[in-house]
Order: structure tokens, then sequence, then C-alpha cells
């Protein structure tokens, strides 16, 4: 089941500079502190002048849709899926 949301979120996020990308590796969310084990897709996209960094990540039993907005650097969780 996919479930639709837009809820700002705490996320930590590593910088590795050698290859130049951010990745977020824990997210809490509900109470809940996620591990994030894999980032599957990452993407942007342009909402007027403002990019939205989109990434779909993985804990291992849930999938996730979060964007970064490059103008407030907030977090927020857009989805939600347990794979089926």
């Amino acid at each position: 089941m996919v479930i639709h949301m837009n809820e700002r979120v705490k996320v930590l996020a590593v910088y590795d500079p050698e290859t130049g990308r951010t990745v977020p590796h824990r997210l809490n969310w509900s109470g809940r502190t996620h591990n994030l084990s894999k980032l599957s897709y990452y993407h942007r996209q342009k909402y007027g002048a403002v990019t939205r960094h989109i990434y779909h990540v993985t804990d291992g039993e849930l999938d996730f849709r979060l964007f970064v907005d490059s103008d407030t650097l907030s977090w927020t969780l857009e989805e939600v899926s347990d794979g089926n």
C-alpha cells in the first residue's frame, strides 16, 4: 500500500566529497527511527526558482520518497510504501 503525505521530517544525510553526492542515511518519522539502507533513485525537479532534490530510499521494510527543498533546506516525506 502507498500512503501519500506532505510531512516535514528529521533526516540525517551525509555528503561524500569524493562522489559529490548527499545521501540520506536516517529518517525520524512517526516516532520511529528508520536506518536507510539503500538509495534506489535520485532526481531533481524544478518548481519555479526552487529545485527539489528527490530521493527514493528504503530501510528494508518500507520505501520512502523524500525531498529536500533547495530554498529552505527542509526535508519532506512525500510517500511511504510497504511494497504491496
